[in-house]
């Protein structure tokens, strides 16, 4: 098998990494417009089987006709609408398959599904821990229950020790994303239809295995759950993001005080955003400490009939990073069902075209082959 990974950060990097360990003999591109970041993948990833190339993703034709060459493509690149749309139109000119890690506007991405169908052609998007596995665990849920009326999802990454980096928090990936989660209003269903709650508020406390307490916010991590599950007559659903206690709190001071206004102030006059300089302030001091182990945590909760009886069962994983090869459990979790994803499109023919979901995709005999190759990369997940 062949696959293309576009972008050559973190995640692209892992993705392709783990497609050459566990895909024996496959080959992988990474496409990256920058020739810095080609050079980390060819330092970090020693086999023969991988290309680099300089790809520009605003390239139709040549993105187009290099994905031809491929059995499967993942789109691992930046968190916004204009690459992600590039990478659609090119999916669709190459008639190829492909996965995409983020899930930025999700709304949008069915305004490829006609032309995804008539080339009979599939993408996945979404494919990270939440929104992706996340999302993955409750469509298994709706898809063993004879009705799912609740369920909720709780997912955090987290340093495994209190106290011992600023606010509990290490960023992981990307502050601005990280501020737009905190700062937006979560979208949730109750009683079956879409609602919006008030974002930093409503926190419940819930224990993890090992861990201790940890305090979660409901965020606006459903995204596509939003409709797939509303259409599966669900009643109540929602999403939270875990901190440890205190964290949220200190988050909802500093934007009552102003630090996140978008709207300049002037300082020494010059003009700056108070937003723009939380990011940067927050970028430089919230970085991940070498030797620092961190955790991811998911827990997806679901209540409801089966057999005639009301029952609750969850799915959990709690992965933890390895700090000797120097990857975060975060990166694992979120960069691992992206290359599963991938790998499955690339074997099997799940029998749907166009923009399918997580949740609509890797149910049934694909969700138990999702949970067996995560743990051959040491990711359990745990029924409950």
């Amino acid at each position: 098998m062949k696959y293309l990974v576009l972008g050559s950060g973190l995640q692209g990097r892992t993705v392709a990494y783990d497609l050459l360990e566990h895909d024996k003999g496959c080959q992988v591109i990474i496409g990256d417009v920058s020739e810095e970041n080609l050079a980390l993948a060819r330092e970090e990833i020693k086999n023969e089987n991988l290309q680099t190339l300089k790809v520009d993703i605003f390239d139709l034709e040549s993105t187009a006709k290099l994905m031809e060459s491929v059995d499967v493509a993942v789109n691992s690149l930046p968190h916004a609408w204009k690459f992600t749309e590039s990478f659609y139109k090119a999916c669709v000119k190459s008639r190829t398959n492909g996965v995409i890690t983020d899930y930025w506007e999700w709304k949008r991405h069915y305004e490829f599904d006609e032309a995804l169908k008539e080339v009979e052609a599939i993408v996945v998007p979404g494919m990270g821990i939440v929104p992706g596995f996340g999302n993955i665990c409750m469509g298994q849920l709706a898809y063993e229950f004879d009705q799912l009326e609740e369920g909720a999802i709780y997912c955090g990454g987290l340093p495994v020790e209190k106290g011992v980096v600023p606010l509990d928090y290490m960023v992981l990936f990307n502050v601005a994303s990280l501020l737009d989660l905190y700062l937006t209003d979560p979208e949730v269903i109750e009683n079956g239809k879409s609602a919006f709650e008030k974002h930093l508020t409503n926190l419940e406390t819930i224990l993890i295995p090992g861990i201790g307490q940890v305090e979660a916010m409901k965020t606006d991590g459903l995204y596509s759950l939003n409709k797939t599950m509303k259409e599966k007559g669900v009643k109540r659903l929602y999403e939270t993001t875990c901190r440890y206690p205190g964290h949220y709190q200190t988050m909802k001071l500093l934007e009552d005080i102003g630090f996140f206004d978008k709207e300049p102030v002037e300082v020494n006059g010059v003009k700056v955003s108070p937003r723009q300089v939380s990011e940067a302030v927050l970028t430089r001091k919230l970085q991940k400490v070498p030797g620092v182990k961190d955790f991811t945590f998911l827990l997806v909760v679901g209540k409801g009939i089966k057999n005639g009886k009301y029952v609750q069962k969850a799915y959990e994983l709690l992965d933890y990073s390895d700090e000797e090869a120097g990857v975060t459990s975060m990166r694992r979790t979120t960069a691992y069902p992206s290359s599963i994803a991938a790998l499955i499109l690339a074997h099997e023919n799940v029998g749907k075209y166009g923009v399918v979901e997580p949740e609509n995709v890797f149910v049934g005999p694909l969700f138990d082959k999702m949970v067996s190759e995560l743990a051959k990369r040491g990711v359990i997940v745990y029924e409950k």
